[in-house]
């Protein structure tokens, strides 16, 4: 989603706030645009579509030491010069940038043509309406803006905050005024830094990795303002509030390549990490430790939004399974819309920035209803993070590709944590189950290096993305716990490669996907265990006998695949629990692959953003 980058009280404002945008690239965007505080006048310069477009025109910018910056990625208007942030208004004494939804734009906008009724919106977005409000409140409380003091300024602001309805993060320059910057959170990501020197705000910590090793997590409706000597935070209130900073979950380490061609590749190559980092001192023989269930429910209900949806999926069929406990799964946007039904449940929502808009909105809806929450997230600082009643952190590390890889293997153990304690707890997951799970996954990190590095695996993979050129379309079928593999490893392909895929339970093809099945059809199928098993391999034959090149992800046991697919891929054995996720790591390498082949950007994607901030 959209960008937010500010400084004060450097010399070299306008570089490190490119390096900044560059460090936000992976979050998807449209156009970018900086403004810096020179003397007494705002110099701008906005462009369309990569920051190599934005570069050339901040060559020769002077030095300044207070600036803001912003990568958009289009909601309201389409992404041109006019519509890319900074924002000013008609007077040039205000430049805003905002992340976000103002979802009353249309009664301010009619608000301001009553005050002016010769007023000039320079742009479609809803954004510069904040430069107009804070002009005008500026204009009413005759201030001065070479002479005013700060605290008139931080009273203007909140009139200004207070007018606004919907989510927002926002940083605001005054024409002249290199002192200071006033800022402002609502239900969207901003992060603050004071090193005693120098301030920095941003809506990722990815900004300030190098520049500060410590941050202020901003609260909801927290809003303030940042000079060079330190800065003021109020709450929603209006209450001036004291934060401790934070240490940064980041190095520097983790926003650079490492040496790979892509940040997809580089994090597919860290699941073995992040399998070893997660259950490190949660997993025993004996018991699962540090994993906190709020009460004894008699229903979940888990939310998420897409790969964290698929993997919620698997957590639901891990619950049900260990724990006998029944689950209802919802696509966060949809939960908070529900009627409350059914006993008290405890809900989860998984989010890997923990900043997904509708996962905290769906989280704020069950506290509303009196349920327990539990959050499964990456980053342990998050919005969401701080909002539950109880939280995993899944320990991935940063991601910083746009289609989530390893993250979702985080987000599957943390589901797989989840019900194995709530199957101790209530005596359905016995010892010695979790005895014989825990050798399998101590072995699983290993498992996963031999894979990666298997040059008939490589061999494999190569011979299958070929039945995908000049394909447009694809399947993914799963069954049981092969069934959100189907649907991740399609989000997956359609994500990077552009190719429209589908997954489907093996069981729906009768029911109207196999009308679609034709010559030369590209269908993956991943294994499932147990009873299961058969029926899947059926449902292979039935798409082969339609002329469709069938793929076929099992594991090194399976000796009935070979006479089902066109392709067979087979990965090591390991505990049932744990196959889905060597069989994912497939399906995220298959997809890389296809994409890299059809010339498409695997780090960003087209239209799509790696933290949904708005709804």
């Amino acid at each position: 989603m959209c960008g937010i980058f500010g400084m004060i009280g450097d010399s070299n404002t306008t570089k490190l706030l490119m390096q900044g945008l560059k460090r936000m690239e992976y979050r998807g965007y449209d156009s970018s645009g900086i403004c810096i505080v020179d003397n007494n006048e705002f110099i701008r310069r906005r462009a369309v579509g990569e920051l190599s477009n934005l570069e050339p025109l901040v060559v020769n910018l002077p030095n300044a030491e207070c600036g803001i910056a912003h990568t958009r990625w289009a909601t309201h208007g389409p992404p041109t010069e006019d519509n890319a942030h900074p924002h000013m208004s008609p007077k040039l004494d205000v430049a805003v940038v905002h992340n976000g939804i103002i979802e009353n734009e249309v009664e301010l906008r009619k608000e301001l043509s009553s005050i002016d009724k010769n007023i000039i919106f320079k742009s479609d977005t809803d954004s510069e309406i904040i430069a107009h409000l804070l002009s005008n409140e500026i204009k009413n409380s005759g201030l001065d803006l070479k002479k005013s003091k700060d605290e008139e300024f931080i009273s203007c602001w909140k009139k200004v905050i207070d007018k606004l309805e919907g989510s927002f993060a926002l940083a605001v320059i005054l024409k002249g005024r290199n002192d200071f910057i006033l800022f402002a959170r609502k239900f969207a990501p901003l992060v603050i830094s004071h090193d005693g020197n120098k301030g920095i705000l941003a809506s990722d910590v990815s900004c300030i990795v190098g520049i500060t090793d410590k941050v202020h997590y901003l609260e909801e409706g927290d809003w303030g303002l940042i000079n060079k000597n330190g800065l003021k935070i109020f709450n929603i209130d209006g209450d001036l509030v004291e934060k401790e900073p934070k240490k940064l979950e980041w190095t520097l380490g983790d926003a650079e390549l490492g040496g790979y061609p892509t940040f997809m590749l580089k994090e597919i190559y860290e699941q073995p990490r992040v399998v070893r980092d997660c259950l490190r001192g949660r997993l025993s023989r004996e018991k699962i430790k540090g994993v906190s269930i709020p009460f004894n429910p008699r229903l979940l209900r888990i939310v998420g939004c897409g790969t964290a949806y698929n993997a919620g999926l698997l957590a639901r069929y891990y619950i049900e399974q260990l724990s006998k406990i029944p689950v209802i799964l919802d696509h966060a946007h949809e939960f908070r819309y529900g009627a409350p039904s059914g006993p008290k449940s405890l809900v989860i929502g998984i989010s890997q920035s923990g900043e997904t808009a509708d996962t905290l909105a769906a989280i704020q809806a069950a506290h509303e209803r009196g349920y327990p929450t539990l959050g499964i997230v990456n980053v342990e600082s998050s919005t969401i993070a701080r909002n539950v009643d109880t939280m995993i952190g899944i320990r991935a590390g940063p991601e910083i590709g746009v289609a989530s890889t390893k993250a979702f293997t985080g987000q599957v153990l943390g589901g797989l944590l989840v019900a194995m304690k709530l199957g101790q707890d209530s005596k359905n997951f016995h010892r010695e189950d979790l005895s014989y799970f825990d050798r399998h996954a101590r072995m699983l990190p290993t498992s996963i290096e031999r894979m990666l590095n298997d040059q008939n695996i490589k061999t494999k993979l190569w011979e299958a993305q070929q039945y995908f050129v000049d394909k447009n379309h694809a399947f993914f079928l799963g069954r049981n716990t092969s069934y959100p593999i189907a649907l991740e490893g399609a989000l997956k392909l359609k994500e990077i490669s552009y190719i429209h895929a589908e997954g489907y339970a093996g069981g729906e093809l009768k029911h109207g996907p196999l009308a679609l099945v034709e010559e030369g059809t590209p269908i993956v199928v991943i294994a499932s265990e147990g009873s299961s098993h058969k029926k899947l391999l059926g449902n292979a034959r039935e798409v082969a006998a339609r002329g469709a090149k069938v793929i076929l992800i099992t594991h090194q046991e399976d000796e009935l695949a070979d006479s089902h697919a066109d392709l067979v891929i087979k990965v090591p054995r390991t505990h049932d629990l744990l196959q889905p996720l060597l069989y994912n790591i497939i399906c995220q390498l298959l997809s890389l692959n296809i994409a890299e082949e059809r010339g498409c950007n695997v780090d960003r994607p087209r239209n799509l953003a790696k933290s949904v901030t708005v709804e």
